[in-house]
């Protein structure tokens, strides 16, 4: 009996695992998110959730039908995102590199790198191949560092089919 409440237990967690944040993120964000002038936002998978069922009432012969449907699989893949802005002032350097070092521990590979004037972009993300999890932007601008996170698993056919046809959004 107790093998079996130990294996129910075990199987009842792994969807929660599956898509947990990762440790180095939730401990940057742990020692950040509670300051006074920082800003920190987290919306919940529901919302994603129901922003993907829109495409359930897409018309057939909508023009943008795919590109709807694709969209509302991204969304629905969301299972959290976070925001989290920190100024410079209250940010200790050494404990960015120790996030991007533990990323890296964990299994993140860099997708991109941005500099833009004073700004850097690093785009990182688990995974590769066809599914990417947790793509992690680390955005260091002049005053502020930013940490934006979406934690899910990715279709790389459906993000590629978006920044493909991205033109027609207009």
């Amino acid at each position: 009996m107790k093998k079996l409440t130990t294996l129910l237990l075990a199987l009842a967690l792994i969807p929660s695992l599956v898509f947990a944040q990762t440790r180095s993120i939730s401990e940057f964000q742990d020692k950040y998110r509670e300051m006074d002038n920082t800003t920190f936002v987290d919306i919940s998978g529901s919302l994603f959730n129901f922003a993907s069922n829109i495409a359930k009432y897409v018309d057939e012969d909508d023009e943008d039908k795919e590109d709807i449907e694709a969209a509302s699989r991204i969304l629905g893949a969301i299972k959290a995102m976070q925001v989290l802005k920190v100024p410079f002032d209250l940010l200790d350097r050494n404990d960015i590199s120790s996030l991007e070092k533990n990323m890296k521990r964990e299994k993140y590979e860099q997708l991109m790198s941005i500099k833009e004037h004073d700004s850097n972009i690093n785009i990182l993300a688990q995974g590769s191949g066809a599914e990417l999890e947790n793509v992690t932007f680390l955005i260091d601008s002049d005053d502020d560092f930013v940490l934006f996170t979406f934690q899910g698993m990715f279709s790389m056919s459906d993000v590629s089919y978006l920044v493909k046809n991205k033109q027609n959004w207009d």
